[in-house]
Formats: C-alpha cells, structure tokens, sequence
C-alpha cells in the first residue's frame, strides 16, 4: 500500500520519520510517498516539487525490511507517480552513498554534479504512434477510393481490396492501444512491464488479416458458383490499384523499418500485412487486365488467389508472434552470450541459460558455477557484475537472474 503525503499530511508522519521534520517550514513545495504493509510504516521517499521535476531529498526503508526489494518498489512508484504529474525528469544531488549506489543500480544517470532519471517518452512509443497514425490516414484514404472506385468501374477485385484496406484501419487502431498499454511502467502486479501486449496485438492483426483473406476468398467463390461475372471492369480501375501499390509499398517499408528498429512485434505484422497488400493490389490489376481482354471471370479468379496470399501471410504472422508469447529461445543470441561470458568474465561454467522476450526487451536467466569455498558476499557481488555487464552490452536486456551453483568434486 502506497500513500501520497502532501502539506499538513506529512506532518502527521514526522513523529515516524523524523527526518520529515525538516518539510514543516516549506510545506507546500513537498511531496512524500510512504510505503507500508498492513498499516506498518515501511518506508518513504521525500522529495521537493519543481514545476518539470522532482528533486529527491531522502529515500528511507526501515532495516528490518531492507535487502526485500521495498526501495525498488517505492521508486517504481515514485517514476510512475511523476510521469502522472507530468514532471521530466527525477533529480537527486545528496551525497548519501547508500541512496547513489540505489539510484545507479535502478539506472539514474550520473552528469558530473547530480543523479537524474529521464521521465520523457521514448522515441520507440513515439515513431511507433508516428507510423500507425499515418497508416490509418492512408487506409481510410485507399478504401475510400478502392471501395467507391472498384463499385463505379464495376471491379469486384477492387472493391474487396477496399475493404481489405478498410480492415488494415482497424488493426492499425489496435496496434496503437497496444504501443500506448506496452509503455506503460511496470507496477506491482505487472514486475515484468506491459511490453508483451504488443505480441498479442501482432495475434490480433493476423487475426484480422486471415478473417479478411477467407472473406474475399468466400465472396468470389460465391460469385463463380453463382455465375454473377457478366460486368466487364472499366480500365480506370487499375489506375487506383496502382496508386494502392505505391502507397502500400511505401508504408510496408517504412513499417518494417521503425518496427525492426525498435523490435516492435506487432508493427512488423502490420508491415508484412501491408506487403500482402501489394500483393493483392497487383493481383486487382492481372484480374482486371484479364477481364477487360479475355473474360470477366479472370476479376473473380484473381480475387481467390489474392485472398489465399493473404491468408498465408495472416497464418504466418500468427505463428511468428506466437514464439515470442511461447518464449522459444533464440539460439543465436543464447550463443552470443555464452561467448561473451567465456570471453569477458572469469565464469567457465555457463549452463541453463534461457530467455524471453517482452516487446523490445529480453529477460534472461543462467546458472554459474562457482568455487565452494567462496563467501555469499563474494558471489553476490560477482552476480551484481555480471548482470550490470550484461545490461551494458546487451541493450535489448532488461532484467538478468543469475542462479549461483558450485563446482561438484
């Protein structure tokens, strides 16, 4: 349970902590967060308020609960009440070197004068909001013209392409909820981030890109068994179709790169469902062209093979988001960190290592052996290294569980 002090309220808490006393004279330019476990005070986090920032005066945990992660907790707390507040930045310039190591461990940044962690957006949330926004502008402007265009040129292949793109506004609409639910911080119910949201989001679009293939894909086969191919296209429709295919190619590109850029899974399955559009888009023109100078049915045809592209490019997707929700490991980077543990670091046995992913970042975990004679401190302290080596050098790793064995005679 957390408590947010404020003016008189942290008053009422000096007689607990007494070094809140020192708040009573400028009361309304501070802030507290106490944490505390079935209405026992376990600690607390003082701060002054800035107008974009907070700057920390003492961060506090009583010793009989200190070492169980209640400083960790109070400071994920404090990152995401601030980021409520619209504050950008958190500050501390103390000189306690309990409360520097803390922060540095947690991953406050040092300039030479003072510890600061940044609290603005990233640029992964912001160019992956940048992107879906401009592919549902586009989309809605391709269905508009595919849609009302294939229906006034007598294109069946056209309209279905329509609505194909009128489906990709929706999956772009899901991705977006997903970008923001995915940079949300971690709280205590969610320790490991809200990262993996994006994976199902990429479920979701190829859920949405086979649902639209077996659509398609129904419509035409109803039209040939029902003979309902008299209409000859007009030639003006491949001009649309063109224009579908240049716009596609671009956002299909421009998708795939911002989605590998920042290992966003569900926006490289909107990128390839934007490739499978040009398919389909190329598809509408060779139906058209042979409709036009061959036989109507060509239109219908082409439909059903655009629609069975489609669909294995949906298929597709599904299985390639689903390793990550299945955390299937990924042997190349488990070997590169067997050859950066045997070539940096005293460790010669390395074994169980596993990962997951969670959006762009990666959970891992391994098992060391050590000598049996060595103390809890020392291997505590060689775990510490290893992991604050491994977040160095492996930027995607978020977190790093190192279990310590030792050496069987």
């Amino acid at each position: 349970m957390y408590k947010i002090l404020s003016g008189e309220d942290i008053v009422k808490y000096s007689d607990t902590f007494k070094r809140l006393e020192k708040f009573k004279s400028n009361l309304n330019d501070a802030e507290c967060i106490v944490l505390e476990d079935k209405s026992e005070k376990i600690g607390y986090i003082s701060a002054w308020k800035k107008e974009k920032s907070y700057l920390i005066e003492n961060i506090f945990i009583r010793e009989e609960d200190r070492y169980k992660s209640s400083g960790t907790k109070l400071i994920d707390f404090f990152i995401n009440h601030s980021k409520k507040n619209n504050k950008e930045v958190i500050e501390y310039t103390g000189e306690e070197p309990k409360i520097k190591s803390f922060l540095k461990k947690y991953g406050f940044k040092y300039d030479g004068e003072k510890l600061f962690y940044n609290l603005k957006k990233d640029s992964r949330k912001k160019d992956g909001i940048v992107v879906v926004l401009g592919s549902i502008i586009f989309n809605i402007f391709l269905a508009i013209i595919k849609i009302f265009g294939g229906l006034k040129g007598k294109s069946n292949a056209l309209v279905a392409d329509g609505f194909n793109s009128l489906s990709d506004v929706i999956s772009s609409m899901a991705i977006l909820l997903g970008i923001h639910f995915s940079n949300m911080p971690k709280d205590e119910k969610h320790p490991y981030g809200h990262e993996k949201i994006e994976s199902v989001i990429g479920i979701m679009v190829g859920l949405f890109v086979v649902i639209t293939g077996i659509e398609i894909g129904k419509d035409s086969i109803f039209k040939i068994i029902s003979k309902d191919y008299s209409y000859i296209p007009e030639f003006s429709t491949i001009y649309l179709a063109i224009i579908s295919i240049i716009v596609k190619y671009g956002m299909y590109f421009y998708k795939m790169k911002i989605g590998k850029a920042t290992k966003n899974s569900a926006l490289i399955a909107d990128a390839r469902d934007s490739r499978s559009d040009v398919f389909s888009s190329t598809g509408v023109i060779i139906g058209i062209l042979l409709s036009i100078y061959i036989s109507p049915i060509f239109d219908i045809i082409v439909s059903i093979i655009v629609a069975l592209l489609i669909l294995k490019e949906g298929i597709s997707t599904i299985l390639e988001v689903s390793d990550v929700i299945l955390d299937k490991q990924e042997n190349e980077f488990i070997k590169e960190i067997e050859d950066y543990l045997s070539t940096n670091t005293q460790v010669k046995n390395v074994h169980e290592i596993y990962m997951r992913r969670s959006g762009d970042k990666i959970f891992l975990s391994f098992h060391i052996r050590v000598d049996k004679n060595m103390t809890v401190y020392e291997a505590h302290n060689l775990s510490d290294d290893l992991e604050e080596s491994l977040m160095t050098d492996f930027k995607e790793i978020k977190e790093v569980m190192i279990h310590i064995d030792y050496f069987i005679e």
